[in-house]
């Protein structure tokens, strides 16, 4: 997932969805989209005898679709993710988006798939870079370099995350997706947090730190009245609370 904006003019939703136009790929010629998994990281088009050199080609729009994809998310909520509005985000051919996508909740879902792919690469290499056995302080550098930073530096890229999940709460075919992102978090934030209190299953202090990172990020995106520091100090707050550890 990038961490480019998209301006304004680049990801204004049309007036209506185009999920009704048929491209390269439509009723008559559209391959699944839900294959070349194993190649992509996210689902995509099947390639049957196609060359290596047509399959990188295609996935590279691929991914460049999604990224716009991602970016429109945030700038106008799920309500924008059309097939219109994402190609020229993309900046490719309406046709390009109808032959990877077999409906608006295929795009919604491929989408979603990417950002959580994109970001678990990202978090996973951030954790696995740590040395030694977190402490309170460690942990909370750490966790502000997974989260804070980033949103601070790139609010849009989150607040698109916010709108994924806000899908989520209306839309239960992309709910799988969302639980699935919330199972990488905390998986990642457990390993990056010392011992816990054992009064307290560890389960439920990791999705409580999970949950306050969810409300801090919110807060920056929304009210940007609260910088990288400021999101580090309360989130120490609550791990001196929750974790025995040495500092």
């Amino acid at each position: 997932m990038t961490g480019a904006h998209a301006t304004d003019a680049q990801v204004a939703a049309p007036a209506d969805d185009s999920d009704g136009v048929v491209g390269p790929g439509g009723p008559d010629g559209r391959e699944s989209g839900q294959a070349m998994a194993s190649e992509s990281g996210t689902r995509t088009t099947r390639a049957h005898g196609t060359s290596r050199p047509r399959r990188e080609t295609g996935l590279r729009k691929l991914t460049q679709i999604l990224d716009a994809s991602v970016q429109v998310f945030g700038a106008g909520g799920s309500v924008g993710v059309t097939h219109r509005a994402v190609a020229k985000a993309a900046g490719v051919p309406l046709g390009s988006t109808t032959y990877y996508f077999t409906d608006r909740t295929d795009l919604l879902l491929q989408t979603m798939a990417h950002a959580r792919l994109m970001e678990a690469e990202r978090l996973t290499a951030l954790v696995d870079g740590f040395e030694g056995d977190p402490t309170i302080d460690s942990s909370a550098e750490l966790l502000t370099e997974m989260f804070f930073d980033k949103t601070v530096a790139d609010p849009l890229y989150d607040l698109a995350l916010f709108e994924m999940f806000m899908e989520a709460t209306r839309n239960p075919a992309v709910r799988e997706e969302t639980q699935d992102w919330s199972a990488m978090i905390a998986s990642l934030t457990d390993r990056a947090m010392p011992p816990t209190d054992p009064a307290l299953p560890r389960a439920m202090a990791v999705q409580i730190v999970a949950c306050l990172i969810d409300g801090l990020m919110l807060e920056a995106v929304s009210n940007a009245d609260l910088g990288v520091d400021d999101l580090k100090t309360r989130l120490r707050v609550v791990l001196e609370r929750l974790c025995w550890s040495a500092r």
